[in-house]
């Protein structure tokens, strides 16, 4: 009996206990059973593993993270169906969204902003709106049309915190949306073979392959993402002769400064670290194939509790070591209007939101 094996793979980070949680889609008979695995961060062993569902012929494809539920939203685009498994207690539920009114049109990837669920709607190979749903119910809430023109050739979706903006990968353009204002901007790429994105710090960072001498070679560029400047790029040392699938599954980890993605080669999926600090890199096994399909990967900070509004005055009590983001990246303890996630000296944390 041939067994095929899906992978979507999500980083979860708390705070200096990193935990890595992957998707698996396992065949047989016709029929896929998804499973939500538990990862050892450094090898890839698993730890624990949670039956999710079996959905027949199609698999769980995106995911993302929402830090203020503590749950990994995911998305069969086959199926319509929005996913949620809690970190925290390892818990799942699924919910029917609402199908598009034309039927070429699907779903195809998901990102949650501020709390907020959004996902981008293909019709045909084209991407032709963003739309908000209620997390909750999976009741449309808004839709906005693209204006930007040639939309064909998606490749990946993410949320920048610091500026609002979906970031939209589209064959060489970059189209962002702001949630708060409603404004639609974009910037065109120098090339082409762009395959990933993630926004750190008012910056994008994009992967990008090509093949030089008969060799496959990846280069990390970012760009300013208000202007579309180029900031740097950066070829990476490892070199294939071969790829299943390209640098993919991308996400910052804050608290180690570094990009994480994955490369399929040979029926090997590895795991890849690149410093953007340091531009130092390395690639870990993960997974033997032979059918491993990958997902996304996603940084998060489980935390349990939530004060929505908290004013550090109220917990002197407790020494602060060190204060983060949402994304995990070390920030001002000075940081208002927004949430933020103190870390004690006795090792507990704890989720704010620090008003002016």
């Amino acid at each position: 009996m041939k067994k095929l094996i899906l992978l979507s793979l999500l980083y979860c980070t708390n705070m200096g206990a990193q935990n890595l949680y992957c998707t698996m889609t396992s065949y047989s008979n016709n029929v896929m059973y998804d499973y939500m695995n538990k990862l050892n961060n450094n090898s890839g062993a698993q730890m624990s593993s949670n039956y999710l569902f079996s959905n027949g012929s199609s698999n769980i494809g995106s995911a993302s993270f929402d830090s203020s539920s503590n749950m990994i939203f995911t998305l069969n685009s086959s199926l319509n169906v929005l996913g949620k498994y809690n970190v925290g207690n390892d818990t799942f539920s699924s919910l029917q969204l609402p199908w598009p009114a034309n039927t070429a049109e699907l779903y195809v990837n998901v990102a949650m902003a501020n709390g907020r669920l959004f996902a981008v709607k293909e019709s045909s190979s084209n991407i032709v709106s963003v739309c908000e749903f209620n997390k909750l119910t999976g009741n449309l809430i808004s839709e906005h049309i693209y204006t930007t023109p040639s939309l064909s050739g998606f490749s990946d979706f993410a949320f920048c915190q610091e500026t609002n903006e979906l970031v939209l990968l589209v064959n060489s353009k970059i189209v962002k949306y702001n949630i708060t204002t409603g404004s639609e901007t974009s910037f065109n790429l120098p090339s082409a073979g762009y395959t990933s994105i993630v926004p750190v710090n008012q910056k994008l960072y994009v992967t990008k392959q090509n093949t030089v001498s008969g060799n496959i070679v990846f280069t990390i560029e970012s760009y300013q993402l208000s202007t579309g400047n180029l900031v740097s790029s950066n070829v990476l040392s490892t070199t294939f002769t071969e790829v299943d699938e390209g640098i993919s599954n991308l996400c910052f980890l804050g608290v180690t400064n570094e990009l994480v993605g994955t490369i399929s080669s040979q029926n090997e999926i590895r795991l890849l670290k690149f410093n953007i600090g340091t531009y130092a890199e390395s690639l870990t096994h993960l997974f033997w194939g032979p059918y491993y399909f990958l997902g996304d990967m996603v940084a998060t900070t489980p935390m349990p509790t939530l004060s929505t509004h908290e004013n550090l005055d109220k917990i002197k009590s407790k020494k602060i070591k060190n204060v983060y983001d949402i994304s995990g990246k070390k920030i001002s303890p000075d940081t208002k209007d927004q949430i933020i996630i103190l870390e004690y000296e006795d090792g507990t944390h704890k989720k704010v939101f620090q008003k002016r």
